[in-house]
């Protein structure tokens, strides 16, 4: 898939570019990572009073919401700084009743506070109609914390069969295992995946009983016969067939169960996110271009997001593109997860301050010193194709 940079002021090229108007309307997800208005950050001009960054916002908001499809969400990330005067604008612009909440995500550093010590920021999230947009899902892996626990049950399971002489005996070993380790880590959830299969994969085993009329089961081509039960129905014919061709159909003492593996688990988004700002910085450093941005937005943290929106095609955008974050994790999720999404960017075409830090790493790397040079920069390395308008 072939992404798209524009190299110019956002507001211009969302307003009169006449190829960017072809995407009006048809956008599913916004992320972006505008100016914090912190008046700290070294690479980029990041200092307008607040009536001004906020008449500056408003007028990208809006035509952030014109690009939105009509079950499309925008999410946006910021600090403390001018958190409460950007949720009051957004209520704004998409409506209040489009806000679909606030995720808080962690910050590694201590902040110069002498009272409180700050060490999180916001992702504001908002739908262009939240009737018509679905539901946001995370598979449990898809977290740090989650992908922990996923490993140390996997592993055990493996352990388990490999460990000991029958299945039952392995059976019985994991579950007294896993009862200790949810107990010590206080994860209720995980005690149903209380199954392993022949290998030691986790899988949870529900009950194929449904509420309704007692009715017999029998479907000759899968060898299926079931006789009714007292009070319950049964999970439909064509139900049967399809877990019994994907092999997720077990029995237990005569019973039907269908298979759901651990790693496949899911959960609603829950408002905190187990990801640092130093993941943005480690980033850069797997690339070789550290030391140039300040604070990049991690990429694990970005794929997440899309993630969650459950979009598998279409277009995705971000109009503070900085340097290339939000292109490089929807690169990364088309290819982990066969999807098809094209990512359009835009940067303001905004040179490093001389004499910075940034600025002399860039010379020391060969690379331009402005924004949108390190931005191709990342690109080529992280192995995006793309084509760059001005």
């Amino acid at each position: 898939m072939k992404h798209k940079v524009y190299i110019g002021d956002n507001l211009r090229v969302m307003q009169t570019n006449k190829d960017f108007d072809q995407y009006g309307g048809k956008v599913s997800v916004i992320y972006i990572d505008p100016p914090y208005n912190t008046k700290t950050k070294k690479s980029y001009n990041d200092k307008q009073a607040r009536e001004e960054w906020l008449e500056f916002m408003k007028a990208r908001l809006i035509l952030g919401r014109y690009y939105l499809k009509e079950d499309g969400v925008i999410f946006i990330s910021i600090d403390d700084n001018e958190y409460a005067y950007l949720k009051v604008l957004c209520d704004e612009v998409f409506g209040e009743k489009n806000c679909l909440g606030t995720f808080i995500t962690k910050q590694s550093q201590r902040s110069n506070s002498k009272h409180i010590n700050t060490v999180h920021e916001y992702i504001l999230a908002y739908a262009r109609n939240k009737k018509k947009c679905p539901e946001f899902k995370v598979k449990r892996t898809d977290t740090p914390e989650g992908k922990k626990n996923f490993d140390a049950v996997s592993t055990y399971g493996v352990f388990s069969i490999a460990t000991n002489p029958t299945f039952e005996d392995a059976l019985k070993d994991y579950r007294r295992w896993l009862v200790n380790f949810c107990k010590a880590n206080d994860l209720s959830w995980l005690r149903n995946y209380n199954y392993i299969d022949e290998v030691g994969t986790p899988y949870f085993a529900t009950d194929l009983s449904t509420p309704g009329k007692p009715r017999t089961v029998d479907i000759p081509e899968i060898g299926l016969h079931l006789d009714p039960l007292p009070t319950r129905g049964w999970s439909s014919d064509e139900k049967f067939k399809e877990l019994h061709k994907a092999g997720r159909l077990i029995f237990r003492d005569g019973r039907p169960y269908a298979i759901h593996y651990l790693e496949e688990a899911e959960d609603s988004a829950p408002s905190i996110l187990d990801f640092y700002s130093r993941q943005g910085n480690e980033d850069m450093k797997r690339l070789g271009l550290d030391g140039i941005f300040d604070t990049p937005k991690p990429v694990n943290m970005l794929k997440y997001l899309l993630r969650i929106t459950g979009v598998k095609e279409g277009v995705v955008m971000d109009f503070f593109a900085g340097s290339g974050s939000f292109c490089q994790a929807t690169e990364e999720v088309n290819r982990e997860d066969k999807k098809s999404l094209q990512c359009i960017l835009i940067q303001l075409d905004e040179d490093i301050a001389e004499g910075t830090e940034s600025y002399e790493r860039c010379k020391e790397l060969g690379i331009e010193p402005n924004i949108p040079a390190v931005l191709e920069a990342r690109l080529k390395k992280s192995g995006c194709e793309y084509e760059i308008f001005k």
